[in-house]
Protein backbone atom coordinates (compact mmCIF):
# COMPACT_ATOMS: atom_id res chain seq x y z
CA UNK A 1 0.00 0.00 0.00
CA UNK A 2 1.42 3.55 -1.12
CA UNK A 3 1.04 6.34 1.20
CA UNK A 4 -2.17 8.46 0.76
CA UNK A 5 -2.37 10.64 -2.20
CA UNK A 6 -0.22 8.81 -4.18
CA UNK A 7 -0.26 6.04 -6.95
CA UNK A 8 3.06 6.18 -8.39
CA UNK A 9 6.66 5.89 -6.03
CA UNK A 10 9.91 5.26 -6.78
CA UNK A 11 12.19 3.98 -4.05
CA UNK A 12 15.64 3.38 -4.72
CA UNK A 13 15.36 1.98 -8.31
CA UNK A 14 12.01 0.51 -7.81
CA UNK A 15 8.75 1.59 -9.17
CA UNK A 16 5.84 1.26 -7.50
CA UNK A 17 1.96 1.89 -8.35
CA UNK A 18 -1.35 1.25 -7.79
CA UNK A 19 -2.37 1.17 -10.58
CA UNK A 20 -2.75 -1.16 -13.61
CA UNK A 21 -0.62 -1.53 -16.96
CA UNK A 22 -3.76 -0.06 -18.91
CA UNK A 23 -4.36 2.46 -16.62
CA UNK A 24 -0.75 4.12 -15.83
CA UNK A 25 0.11 7.22 -18.49
CA UNK A 26 3.77 6.95 -20.32
CA UNK A 27 4.51 10.47 -18.76
CA UNK A 28 4.29 8.48 -15.33
CA UNK A 29 6.48 5.93 -16.16
CA UNK A 30 8.98 8.46 -18.05
CA UNK A 31 8.76 10.44 -14.82
CA UNK A 32 9.55 7.62 -12.00
CA UNK A 33 12.31 5.97 -14.12
CA UNK A 34 14.23 8.97 -14.20
CA UNK A 35 13.99 9.19 -10.65
CA UNK A 36 14.97 5.98 -10.33
CA UNK A 37 18.61 6.57 -12.64
CA UNK A 38 19.08 9.87 -10.26
CA UNK A 39 18.59 7.57 -7.27
CA UNK A 40 21.41 4.77 -8.88
CA UNK A 41 23.48 8.21 -10.40
CA UNK A 42 24.11 9.33 -6.34
CA UNK A 43 24.38 6.07 -5.25
CA UNK A 44 27.16 4.94 -6.98
CA UNK A 45 28.55 8.22 -6.67
CA UNK A 46 28.65 8.22 -3.39
CA UNK A 47 29.32 4.78 -2.99
CA UNK A 48 32.69 5.10 -4.85
CA UNK A 49 33.38 7.95 -2.42
CA UNK A 50 32.47 6.08 0.65
CA UNK A 51 34.96 3.34 -0.71
CA UNK A 52 38.16 5.72 -1.14
CA UNK A 53 36.93 6.41 2.20
CA UNK A 54 37.05 3.10 3.03
CA UNK A 55 40.78 2.59 1.63
CA UNK A 56 42.08 5.69 2.97
CA UNK A 57 40.49 5.46 6.70
CA UNK A 58 39.98 2.01 7.19
CA UNK A 59 36.41 1.75 7.63
CA UNK A 60 33.93 -1.02 7.94
CA UNK A 61 32.21 -2.15 4.59
CA UNK A 62 29.22 -1.17 6.17
CA UNK A 63 29.53 2.40 5.62
CA UNK A 64 28.05 1.74 2.03
CA UNK A 65 24.81 1.66 3.02
CA UNK A 66 24.88 5.09 3.42
CA UNK A 67 25.31 5.12 -0.62
CA UNK A 68 21.42 4.01 -1.07
CA UNK A 69 20.52 6.86 1.08
CA UNK A 70 22.31 9.28 -0.75
CA UNK A 71 19.46 10.51 -2.76
CA UNK A 72 16.86 10.95 -0.12
CA UNK A 73 19.33 12.98 2.26
CA UNK A 74 20.12 15.17 -1.09
CA UNK A 75 16.36 15.88 -2.15
CA UNK A 76 14.93 16.34 1.57
CA UNK A 77 18.15 19.02 2.00
CA UNK A 78 16.91 20.61 -0.96
CA UNK A 79 13.77 20.65 -0.74
CA UNK A 80 14.21 22.05 2.96
CA UNK A 81 16.40 24.64 1.57
CA UNK A 82 14.14 26.09 -1.03
CA UNK A 83 11.04 25.80 0.84
CA UNK A 84 12.98 28.19 3.17
CA UNK A 85 14.33 30.09 0.37
CA UNK A 86 10.80 30.87 -0.96
CA UNK A 87 9.28 31.99 2.30
CA UNK A 88 11.28 34.80 1.93
CA UNK A 89 10.73 35.54 -1.45
CA UNK A 90 6.90 34.40 -1.59
CA UNK A 91 5.21 33.38 1.55
CA UNK A 92 3.42 30.56 1.61
CA UNK A 93 2.80 30.84 -2.10
CA UNK A 94 6.71 30.47 -2.13
CA UNK A 95 6.73 27.42 0.13
CA UNK A 96 4.57 25.53 -2.33
CA UNK A 97 6.60 26.11 -5.05
CA UNK A 98 9.35 24.11 -3.29
CA UNK A 99 8.54 20.87 -4.28
CA UNK A 100 8.39 21.58 -7.81
CA UNK A 101 11.80 23.36 -7.83
CA UNK A 102 13.91 20.45 -6.52
CA UNK A 103 16.56 19.45 -9.19
CA UNK A 104 15.07 16.02 -9.10
CA UNK A 105 11.61 16.99 -9.66
CA UNK A 106 12.45 19.41 -12.51
CA UNK A 107 14.63 16.98 -14.35
CA UNK A 108 11.67 13.74 -13.96
CA UNK A 109 9.07 16.41 -15.86
CA UNK A 110 11.19 17.20 -18.18
CA UNK A 111 11.49 13.33 -19.22
CA UNK A 112 7.51 12.64 -18.65
CA UNK A 113 7.07 14.30 -22.39
CA UNK A 114 10.27 12.42 -24.02
CA UNK A 115 10.15 8.71 -24.32
CA UNK A 116 13.62 8.02 -24.89
CA UNK A 117 14.96 10.97 -22.45
CA UNK A 118 17.08 8.42 -20.44
CA UNK A 119 18.71 6.91 -23.40
CA UNK A 120 19.54 10.57 -24.94
CA UNK A 121 20.58 12.43 -21.72
CA UNK A 122 23.55 12.89 -19.77
CA UNK A 123 24.06 11.80 -16.28
CA UNK A 124 23.80 13.69 -13.71
CA UNK A 125 21.19 16.10 -15.77
CA UNK A 126 19.90 17.16 -12.52
CA UNK A 127 22.52 19.73 -11.66
CA UNK A 128 21.88 21.74 -15.01
CA UNK A 129 18.90 23.17 -12.62
CA UNK A 130 20.72 24.50 -10.05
Amino acid sequence: MLLAGYSTITLMAWVFTKLSKEEVRQSTINHECTHARQWMELAVASGLLIWLGMLAFDLSAWWLVLSTLTFYVWYVLEYLVRRFIGLFRNGKNGQKEAYRLVSFEQEARLAEKDNNYLENSTYFAWMHFY
